[in-house]
């Protein structure tokens, strides 16, 4: 009997991950109730230097492209080496952009005699027909901000949306194709493979449709039914309320409400973004061909890895202010997501750990790979919402080369890890497997701030932080770490076939010797 610590954990677990689920639904109300006054809250906020004058020649713009960018003159007192100059761009809801005016320069004494500026404000497409948005100059001396005041700059998207249009149209074709062509022949290869499949059971009609439809029918121990409940109809409805509360989410930052342009791309983003995270967890599934998992474990799964964005939302929200705040926010993506997100999506592995489908390392790699798959699905989605076709469709498709195809597999990676510690644990029989949370969490949340450090290297190091990153962590952790995975859970199956063949002479012995027995 496993020891009384591993249920305590996970229910420990379980209380941080609904901790995580109410705080993410609380400050999402919040943006729904309270909303914010850009101009009224955040502008009035700062102290107002009536030498910065901001002007601009553009107050209505018919844009095509986002973001677009607005020429502004600022016109500032002389500069300190110290001092930092930007525009702060305003929407509806708050802080949209900003863009460093100074970032052009290589050094003080290129500008040091200038007191007026030319600078870009980037205003991104708002997923309305008409948008309003605030432009403020700030200047920053010693950690000290003062501003202009604001110039109102009214969008108007019209040619903006005719171009998504004629791609969203050529993109919808590409999509019913591949779910036409390649999902709907997979999902029904791996249904009809699945119905043949036989596993081993802890009591009898365990895998049976009637015990999907009423999951505690034969189950005998508390466990057992436990068991039969999270791989059930009515634990995915559970998953399956936090989901839509992700899915509003989307939606509220998509504002698909406003237009038809915004609920396409809503649409449209969702389906892409679902395509290669499940081929993946398809193709691994059918990768282990000696003991293939029952599918409703994976559906499970799959859902707990889009519940875990719902988990991190607040978390990462609320840090991210506080990150803010000090002037360390760059750092937020780097410190704080990687561990909060590893350990939302590993509590499912907590939770699934005294099934006895959980048996060994390739079981929890394969396990943590869906999850983080499903978790991969959800910020996809959101990547993509963020960046409407429009104008810029090479921009969108690189957009999803880069998340759906290069780095396709790393959350599945970073999850997996904790799965096949877990996993470990378990084949080592030992007491509370669920603790191996502690260990591999860490360890993926390790490969995954590697992953996120672009953006912290680069506001450090500029060009060589990019460079540090791309030709150095990029192969390292990324495809380094992806091959060292992936060859371990082939190694793992072919262990298991190994084994298998040592035992299949035991098994023949004890065939012969019982038909010796039975002829006496």
């Amino acid at each position: 009997m496993l020891n009384l610590a591993n249920r305590v954990f996970i229910a420990f677990v379980l209380l941080i991950a609904i901790f995580g689920i109410f705080l993410s639904i609380f400050l999402l109300g919040l943006d729904f109730v309270v909303g914010s006054d850009p101009v009224s809250d955040e502008i009035a906020a700062l102290e107002h230097n009536p030498d910065i004058v901001l002007s601009s020649s553009e107050s209505s713009i018919t844009p095509e492209e986002s973001p677009y960018a607005v020429n502004m003159t600022i016109t500032v007192p002389p500069l300190a080496e110290t001092d930092l100059l930007s525009l702060r761009v305003y929407g509806e809801n708050g802080q949209v952009a900003e863009q460093d005016c100074l970032e052009d320069f290589e050094n003080y004494d290129d500008y040091s005699s200038l007191t007026e500026f030319s600078c870009a404000a980037p205003i991104p497409y708002a997923y309305s027909e008409t948008h309003n948005y605030q432009v403020i100059a700030v200047l920053d001396k010693e950690g000290s901000e003062s501003v202009s005041e604001p110039v109102a700059v009214t969008a108007q998207w019209t040619n903006y949306e005719d171009v998504f249009w004629g791609f969203a149209f050529l993109i919808g074709l590409v999509v019913f194709g591949v779910y036409l062509v390649l999902i709907l022949p997979v999902t029904i290869f791996v249904f009809f493979t699945a119905l043949k499949m036989k596993h081993k059971t802890a009591y009898e009609g365990e895998y049976s449709l009637l015990n999907l439809i009423s999951p505690f029918n034969g189950a005998k121990t508390l466990l057992q039914r436990f068991n039969s409940f999270i791989i059930s109809p009515y634990f995915w409805a559970i998953e399956g309320i936090g989901v839509f509360l992700i899915l509003v989410y989307l939606a509220f930052t998509a504002e698909i409400w406003s237009s038809g342009t915004a609920f396409v791309a809503f649409i449209l983003s969702g389906l892409v973004a679902f395509i290669v995270p499940y081929l993946w967890c398809a193709t691994l599934w059918y990768g282990e061909y000696k003991e293939r998992e029952p599918i409703r474990v994976i559906v499970t799964l799959f859902l707990w890895g889009m519940l875990a964005a719902l988990m991190a939302i607040g978390i990462n929200s609320l840090t991210g202010v506080v990150f803010g705040l000090v002037g360390i926010g760059f750092l937020g993506s780097f410190l704080v997501a990687p561990p909060v997100e590893e350990f939302c999506k590993g509590s499912g592995l907590c939770l699934l750990s005294e099934h006895h489908e959980f048996n060994s390392i390739e079981d929890g790699i394969l396990f943590g790979f869906v999850i983080g798959m499903g978790f991969s699905f959800v910020e996809n989605w959101l990547y993509f919402i963020q960046t409407p076709m429009g104008a810029d469709i090479w921009g969108w498709v690189l957009l999803f080369f880069t998340r759906c195809v290069l780095f396709s597999a790393n959350h599945g990676f970073y999850t997996a890890i904790t799965g096949g510690i877990i996993g470990w644990l378990i084949e080592k029989k030992f007491p509370a497997p669920a603790l191996g949370l502690l260990i591999g969490a860490p360890i993926g949340a390790f490969f995954h701030a590697m992953h996120n450090s672009g953006e912290t290297l680069m506001a450090l190091l500029g060009v060589g932080g990019a460079l540090a990153y791309c030709c150095i962590l990029v192969p390292v952790f990324d495809y380094g770490g992806l091959i060292v995975f992936f060859g371990i859970f082939v190694w793992m199956l072919m262990r298991k076939k190994k084994d298998e063949k040592a035992r299949e002479p035991q098994a023949k012995g004890s065939a012969k010797a019982g038909r010796k027995i039975k002829a006496k």
